[in-house]
């Protein structure tokens, strides 16, 4: 009935216990676990391996391919799911209790507008050994136990100027309506260019139905201090929300999304990322980021005009770079 990936590269301290998490789910719904190791170079694969010998009735191990990436190893496990409905754990992260699959059945069986059932998840900082709820302190949310209609899905996650509406790792979805974008647009799900899995995935959905909120706590989201998507490393950071802006883009004009409805995203991801060009003082980024920008019937904001205009200008920007660092020190 249920698919679950599990997606792993170089984790051989944690896929045990992601693994064994999934393994404790209530058996009355039937399950199957397809993991893809990302070509690890550790004992990540022969850890998996030995799970598979140990359950071969559930759990099945894609061949050894050259490096995917998140997007390209995910969609490789999603190809190669036998269920109706599909979830996901990382290898380094991991579900807690044993009814999420079950919860989310029932919610399927009596409601058939619902094509996602999401719940709340703890957020560990494995370097600070901090955690918390995610939505412990949004009480409103617990109010709102039917989740999102489908069109304000669509419009807040394309939108966002932070974190989505919900995790996918903490989601149990529907696959047939996943598929119909899939086999209409295949670009406008998988795509590498969009630089991650989980965004175009919700779209997708939400363009096909609701999302349903389970209250109980099913995952442990583990993060480490640098991610994809908060990276120590600026350049890093700004491609991949460069990408996330283009992505905006390209998914609202696909799904019929105003840019005037996307105007939070644009103007603040606009305004990083050329903050970000003036501190690079990286040319390629900069006519990158301007060639994006130029494509949306938005106009950006002065500041942000500015920005690019001064990353651009050789002269300026030496006079004026030293100015803004040294207010950025007095200001933090």
């Amino acid at each position: 009935m249920v698919s679950v990936i599990v997606i792993c590269y170089n984790q051989e301290k944690s896929i045990a216990r992601a693994l064994d998490s999934v393994l404790r789910q209530d058996e009355s719904v039937p399950y199957e676990i397809v993991i893809g190791d990302d070509a690890s170079t550790d004992s990540t694969r022969e850890i998996c391996r030995q799970y598979a010998d140990r359950y071969p009735h559930i759990i099945r191990l894609l061949p050894e391919e050259p490096n995917l990436g998140l997007v390209g190893n995910y969609f490789r496990c999603l190809k190669a799911c036998k269920g109706e409905y599909i979830s996901d754990c990382a290898g380094d992260d991991e579900w807690i209790g044993t009814s999420r699959l079950a919860y989310a059945m029932k919610i399927f069986g009596s409601r058939p507008e619902v094509n996602v059932v999401y719940s709340d998840y703890i957020i560990f900082d494995t370097g600070t050994g901090d955690s918390r709820q995610a939505y412990a302190a949004e009480s409103e949310m617990r109010k709102r136990p039917a989740g999102f209609k489908g069109d304000v899905l669509l419009k807040t996650t394309l939108n966002r100027t932070n974190s989505l509406p919900y995790i996918l790792s903490s989601a149990v979805y529907r696959l047939k309506y996943l598929e119909e974008v899939m086999q209409k647009s295949p670009e406008m799900v998988c795509n590498p260019a969009f630089g991650c899995e989980d965004v175009p995935i919700i779209a997708a959905l939400a363009s096909k139905g609701d999302a349903a909120f389970n209250p109980d706590v099913t995952l442990k989201y583990n993060i480490a201090g640098d991610s994809i998507s908060n990276s120590s490393d600026r350049l890093k950071s700004a491609h991949f929300y460069l990408k996330s802006l283009r992505m905006s883009r390209i998914l609202g004009k696909y799904y019929g999304i105003s840019e005037k409805d996307m105007s939070d995203t644009f103007n603040t991801k606009s305004l990083y990322l050329a903050s970000a060009a003036f501190d690079l003082n990286d040319p390629d980024f900069s006519s990158e980021l301007k060639k994006e920008i130029s494509l949306w019937t938005l106009k950006p904001s002065i500041k942000t005009h500015l920005y690019i205009s001064l990353a651009q200008n050789p002269i300026l920007h030496g006079c004026l770079r030293p100015i803004k660092r040294l207010y950025t020190n007095i200001r933090t």
